[in-house]
């Protein structure tokens, strides 16, 4: 008798949460229609735009060529890939307490980021706002275009704000490109040292396996490593900048300097590509502050700044990548074994 009371007792007790966990908790009874943020067929999107409350504007679409922002630039594929992530698997956590609704809308008015995803035909798929982080700072506020009810969502796994995945500035999901040329797309390669100019050169790239390489005073080298040389210009099938920095304040000053180096890509259609560099003076954040000696170093030993573009852009470079372009042009010839042109 006991056994049976505590088996009907425990009865009770499974179908009374059974009714707070679906009848009365309002996220058991969902709208769809104010809820369904995610996309999860990604590969049918072919824009997507994101617009803030300061006026920045992001457009990202599907080329043929892979993303590009704005119509102007290629779009980082880390980038999309996150933002496309981030689109198929945001999903609702909780929505809004009643008694909350009117001080979050009320605060999305003046926060948020409206979203709108179209398809590869151009129609709109969806269209929500994002909004600032949950009071817990592990979600985030979403509503859908047209609906009533504010709710907060977040990425399995993920705890954190969605707000800075959709990005509106332009600079900051551009692809760092600066070189991207196979040896056969390239008619010359000229490297300037406007300080030691007995170390600059210019390699011309007459065929497949022909090259002629020129010191700075026009002087053609004789002898030189081919083999060094088909190894310098692979390195420019991927050369990318760190980050844009048209803003810096002190862009005017430093391009005022002499540059460290000058690199001038010519290539098939006679089109120049130019990087002028420039040595960045040593910061606080700087991984190396003094030389051997204990001295103060004056320049940062692992980034340059540089204008790429022919001038349209000023970026921040790493040693890591420009390192295998700043040669000289001695280093093309092999001491005791010179191998001829």
């Amino acid at each position: 008798m006991k056994r049976t009371l505590a088996y009907f007792l425990l009865l009770v007790i499974v179908a009374a949460a059974a009714f707070l966990l679906v009848i009365k908790k309002p996220w058991g009874t969902l709208r769809v229609d104010e809820t369904s943020f995610a996309m999860t067929d990604t590969a049918s999107i072919g824009k997507i735009f994101i617009a803030d409350m300061n006026g920045n504007r992001l457009t990202l679409e599907r080329t043929a060529q892979g993303w590009m922002a704005n119509q102007k630039y290629e779009v980082r594929r880390d980038y999309i890939s996150k933002l496309l992530s981030t689109v198929k698997n945001v999903s609702v956590s909780y929505p809004v307490a009643e008694s909350a609704q009117n001080a979050v809308i009320k605060a999305m008015s003046t926060r948020n980021k409206k979203v709108e995803i179209y398809g590869r035909g151009g129609k709109l798929l969806k269209a929500y706002y994002v909004g600032g982080p949950s009071l817990d700072e592990l979600g985030t506020y979403m509503l859908m275009e047209g609906a009533k009810h504010a709710y907060v969502t977040a990425i399995p796994g993920f705890q954190g704000t969605l707000e800075t995945r959709y990005a509106t500035d332009e600079s900051s999901v551009r692809a760092g490109s600066i070189y991207k040329f196979r040896t056969n797309e390239m008619k010359m390669v000229r490297v300037t040292y406007p300080s030691k100019p007995d170390s600059s050169f210019t390699i011309s790239i007459l065929g497949a396996d022909s090259f002629q390489l020129t010191k700075h005073n026009g002087e053609h080298v004789t002898f030189f490593n081919k083999q060094r040389v088909l190894e310098y210009l692979d390195n420019f099938k991927f050369v990318n900048c760190e980050s844009f920095v048209n803003d810096l304040s002190k862009k005017d000053s430093i391009l005022q300097g002499t540059p460290y180096c000058t690199i001038s890509v010519t290539d098939r259609s006679d089109q120049p590509h130019e990087t002028v560099i420039y040595n960045m003076p040593r910061t606080p954040d700087s991984v190396n502050q003094f030389d051997q000696q204990g001295n103060p170093v004056p320049y940062d030993s692992d980034h340059y700044f540089a204008t790429i573009n022919n001038g349209g852009d000023f970026v921040i470079i790493q040693q890591f990548h420009f390192g295998r372009l700043f040669k000289s042009v001695t280093w093309f010839t092999v001491p005791g074994k010179p191998i001829k042109s």
